[in-house]
């Protein structure tokens, strides 16, 4: 299975799921100092062997997929030419390996190994025949439980009730870095479903003592767990507020490896895991879920603004791993992921159906995916 060609492909699609023309339009939320963008970005991989065979792979990068696709082409392209895609491990390592000595095992290149990992494992698939949980050793279950996310502030009751009406059952509130108004969304969201599990997400705005007062009154309202209080480099802040809280303390969607991951383990920094597949790929995706399961813990992957190819690699991840209960859940990322799909990923009320068939189980729209390439 010679590498014959490897294509990065950055995209920009409207929330409708049509191609997005115009150009970058980076904002920081009013309440948060992270840059967003008002379209969804992400950078798809494709790679072909010389006997036709081709694999797809994603990475979660809601800015600026450009960077990611320039690290493909440039970067990793010159090493992957040629090699065998069946070496998915070993070629995971070595381009890990091009950029180690100089500190860029984490960020944009982080992002573009993940995009090409994930389609490696595809490709194998397909190659195959077997689904990427069948290659990392089977599946321990096909219908993944799932929580709702993107809720929050903006929600009304008749919105909350109507989601429980479908058959949702468990949310997670993304909130401000204000203890009081925090915490009075999340009891007027208990009011309206007093037997739904809410978990708290603060996106990583908090100190030290905010974070345990915010933690201590959630587990008083009967929290289901409080995500990315502290920065999200924090280990030390996590393991001190995680030993300190009476609920679960969650985070981990800003790891890339599974170094960081032992790193953190080590210092029973986290009750709950969350990597998310588009930044870590499948093989150290896979990596982390078995440390962090073997550390009695497990892994509810994140899953944000990554469409359909991230999403499945993550599915096939968690179905693989033995300690997986929940994944992360956004009709309307899944609404624009299908978009570019030729075959729909199927999403219930409360859980995703693993996707069936060889590789990541899905069908990319290539026409679709090439009339949303941004030009660079």
């Amino acid at each position: 299975m010679e590498i014959a060609a490897v294509e990065a492909l950055p995209l920009r699609l409207g929330l409708d799921g049509t191609p997005d023309r115009g150009g970058p339009d980076y904002r920081t939320p009013h309440d948060r100092p992270t840059i967003y963008s008002p379209s969804r970005e992400t950078v798809f991989v494709r790679i072909e062997t010389t006997d036709g065979l081709v694999g797809w792979g994603e990475a979660l990068v809601p800015v600026g997929p450009r960077v990611a696709a320039a690290i493909v082409e440039d970067l990793l392209t010159p090493a992957l030419l040629g090699a065998d895609a069946a070496d998915v491990r070993p070629l995971r390592f070595r381009l890990g390996e091009l950029m180690r000595e100089r500190g860029h095992l984490g960020g944009h290149q982080a992002d573009a190994l993940a995009a090409v990992d994930i389609a490696l494992w595809d490709l194998l698939g397909q190659a195959t025949g077997l689904s990427v949980a069948a290659l990392l050793g089977g599946a321990f279950r096909r219908r993944i439980p799932s929580y709702l996310t993107s809720v929050g502030t903006a929600t009304t009751a008749a919105l909350f009730e109507r989601h429980w009406s479908e058959g949702v059952r468990r949310f997670k509130l993304h909130l401000g870095p204000d203890v009081d108004e925090a915490l009075a969304v999340f009891d007027a969201a208990r009011a309206v479903l007093p037997d739904a599990a809410f978990a708290v997400d603060v996106h990583c705005r908090l100190d030290g003592v905010s974070g345990l007062r915010l933690a201590r009154e959630l587990a008083t309202r009967g929290a289901w767990f409080l995500e990315s209080a502290l920065p999200a480099e924090h280990a030390r802040g996590y393991a001190a507020l995680a030993a300190a809280a009476d609920l679960p303390i969650a985070a981990g969607e800003a790891h890339r490896h599974r170094h960081d991951v032992a790193d953190w383990l080590a210092i029973d920094a986290l009750d709950l895991y969350q990597p998310d597949i588009g930044r870590t790929g499948i093989t150290e995706g896979s990596a982390i879920a078995t440390l962090v399961n073997a550390a009695y813990r497990p892994i509810l992957p994140h899953h944000s603004a990554a469409l359909g190819l991230a999403l499945a690699a993550g599915l096939h991840v968690a179905a693989a791993a033995d300690n997986a209960p929940f994944f992360e859940y956004s009709p309307e990322t899944v609404s624009l992921a299908n978009a570019v799909l030729a075959e729909p990923i199927v999403a219930e009320a409360d859980a995703y159906l693993l996707p069936d068939g060889p590789g990541l189980g899905v069908v990319v729209d290539e026409e679709k995916v090439r009339a949303a390439v941004v030009a660079r």
